[in-house]
């Protein structure tokens, strides 16, 4: 067993942070993204970057316009909430 994650199973840990930093550096960017942009910038497949938002939306790390699409759920213009950013911010600690 190497440790790593199987590939469509939603974030946790490192991995959830790893999401939020580049949600964040994208809000920095003013650029809007979306599940197909996470997903790339992840090297993520669609099903994994779809759980890891449906995740992070439960815990109110994000935020982000649900459209269709599949695999469900689909978000655009995904952006940081304020607790996703504390997140960030103790993660940095």
């Amino acid at each position: 067993m190497t440790g790593r994650q199987p590939v469509d199973e939603p974030a946790t840990g490192d991995h959830l942070v790893t999401m939020l930093r580049t949600i964040g550096d994208r809000d920095a960017t003013a650029g809007q993204l979306d599940n197909a942009a996470l997903g790339r910038c992840l090297g993520w497949t669609a099903a994994r970057t779809a759980a890891s938002l449906s995740a992070a939306k439960g815990r109110l790390l994000i935020w982000g316009i649900r459209v269709g699409g599949t695999p469900a759920p689909c978000f655009e213009d995904i952006e940081l909430t304020v607790q996703g950013r504390r997140l960030l911010a103790a993660a940095d600690s």
